[in-house]
């Protein structure tokens, strides 16, 4: 079978597509430069995008077509639902995601990322101790200004318990747009980009790697680091528990709230009273400070590098090869077609 996948540019779609490309032709499947020759063609792109992509390429109302998206509410966006029947099915990374896309389209599936563990080279780990210093560390790795990603809970949490910390610091690798966190203490900020190995250098580094999301569709950076044997502590709730339990992470308690107006703002995919986390932040304190006194549970990373051999390029491109196979049976002859 031969699939067209056409990628967005965002970060995040980027690095997981590279990857599904390798678990697709590791599953005997062909990757072809142009919709014409495809048997199926993916569109790992937002669905409000995917008006333009038809424009930009007629043929694919021609073709099976499935559309690659990620939701990071129980509620579908009013954005997304107009444009989800353009596609004869969505594939998603987790079933949190899923349950929302499901409210828009009648076939969704589960396609979770791939998860590898990169090692990095000395290089990459010498640039971390230039960079960052000798110093124990926690690792953020956010989009700073993103309301969903929720930074401020982890700098918050971070100063109240800092003198607890015995010297331990915080770096927060910015991506997309960083801000300016003012000199805080104890906190070290990377805006700069990082290679892939200096990425995996800053994580093993880590005594842990921290997110205080208030919604995740699956959460690439987590589950990284889990794959290298790394502690996370995160929020317990929506799409990284896909791939964290109890037993393999520190899951952090929460309460559920309204998204509100800022994020609203910000990306009118999301809408007031559309609910997402809130993270106990005296619960992340506590978590900071009982990794510094005790370290991790040597059971914990076992079962956190497993995930590792649970998303590996095999295993998801069987699954890959097998949503493919199930949409060209019902599409690709043409039958129990709809095109918008």
């Amino acid at each position: 079978m031969r699939l067209w996948w056409y990628v967005a540019d965002y970060l995040s779609h980027a690095r997981a597509a590279r990857a599904y490309h390798e678990a697709a032709r590791g599953a005997g499947l062909c990757l072809v430069e142009d919709p014409a020759l495809a048997d199926l063609c993916v569109l790992h792109e937002d669905p409000v995008f995917w008006p333009t992509l038809f424009a930009r390429f007629p043929l694919l109302r021609e073709r099976p077509r499935v559309g690659y998206a990620v939701w990071e509410a129980q509620t579908l966006s009013p954005a997304h639902a107009p444009h989800l029947p353009l596609v004869d099915a969505v594939w998603t990374a987790s079933h949190f995601s899923a349950h929302g896309l499901r409210q828009g389209h009648p076939w969704v599936e589960v396609l979770p990322h791939v998860v590898q563990a990169l090692s990095p080279s000395p290089e990459a780990v010498a640039w971390v101790k230039k960079r960052v210093g000798e110093a124990p560390y926690f690792l953020v790795v956010t989009d700073s200004i993103n309301p969903r990603k929720n930074l401020p809970a982890v700098l918050r949490a971070f100063a109240r318990v800092r003198h607890g910390l015995q010297g331990a610091r915080l770096v927060v690798k910015h991506y997309r747009q960083a801000v300016d966190l003012g000199g805080l203490p104890q906190v070290v900020s990377i805006p700069e980009e990082v290679s892939d190995g200096q990425m995996a250098a800053l994580m093993t580094g880590a005594v842990a790697v921290v997110s205080a999301h208030r919604a995740e569709a699956w959460g690439l950076v987590l589950s990284e680091a889990m794959a290298l044997g790394v502690p996370v502590v995160a929020t317990g709730w929506s799409g990284n528990l896909e791939f964290m339990d109890a037993g393999n992470a520190l899951l952090l308690p929460y309460a559920l709230v309204p998204v509100g107006q800022s994020m609203a703002t910000m990306l009118p995919h999301f809408t007031p009273e559309m609910r997402w986390a809130e993270v106990d932040e005296a619960a992340l304190g506590r978590a900071l400070v009982r990794l510094v006194r005790f370290g991790a549970d040597p059971l914990m990373l076992q079962r956190a590098r497993a995930v590792a051999e649970r998303f590996s390029p095999a295993h998801v491109g069987a699954r890959l090869r097998q949503l493919a196979e199930a949409v060209f049976h019902r599409y690709g002859r043409g039958k129990d077609r709809a095109i918008p």
